[in-house]
């Protein structure tokens, strides 16, 4: 019960309606994938790792992104309008299995409920983004220093792995995070103040 609760800001991730796997997976690896080609066929690559660098300037976005899902978090739970909480219309309406009393049941979502796992989703979320990118740039020293002094075929292919794998990685959540907003945001200046249909 306590992983469950845990986990449940990243309940977002397992809501199923076709539209939201595609924006959530789909379209964040394409633009990563996208991004990092560009990367890898520049002439003059900027540095990842370093002040004033590319993780140090993710940081700093992500670093204060939670508190701003939080205030949008609180502003859908308590916005009064009757309709966000009527279940969402269509065939494919988003659903989400809730556990209760220890049982799974799969539930159509009320706006209300959407938007503000949506909010909860992108806190977590950026608040997972920033702890991995500061670690990412604390464990870079120790690369670096492994990269000097050791050689080899096998030892250089490994570090590129890492160091490619962890900026693709925080890439590929800091594009989700961008996507997800942009959608958050449509339901709160738009969608959030009309009737439910």
């Amino acid at each position: 019960m306590m992983w469950y609760q845990l986990t449940r800001p990243f309940a977002f991730q397992k809501i199923q309606n076709r539209d939201l796997r595609f924006m959530r997976t789909v379209v964040p690896l394409v633009i990563t994938f996208f991004l990092l080609a560009v990367y890898l066929v520049l002439p003059v690559r900027p540095s990842i790792i370093g002040d004033k660098k590319y993780l140090d300037y993710l940081l700093q976005i992500v670093g204060i992104l939670p508190g701003f899902y939080i205030a949008a978090l609180a502003a859908a739970a308590t916005f009064n309008n009757p309709s966000l909480d009527e279940p969402m219309p269509g065939r494919d309406a988003p659903h989400l299995d809730v556990q209760r009393g220890g049982e799974v049941f799969s539930v159509t979502m009320t706006m209300r409920v959407f938007i503000c796992h949506l909010f909860s989703y992108l806190s977590a979320l950026s608040f997972l983004t920033a702890i991995l990118t500061l670690a990412i740039i604390e464990i870079a020293p120790s690369v670096d220093y492994v990269e000097a002094n050791h050689s080899g075929w096998l030892v250089n292919v490994l570090l590129a792995l890492m160091r490619y794998g962890a900026v693709y990685v925080v890439t590929f959540y800091f594009a989700r995070i961008i996507l997800v907003t942009l959608h958050g945001l449509y339901f709160l200046v738009e969608r959030m103040h009309q009737a439910n249909r």
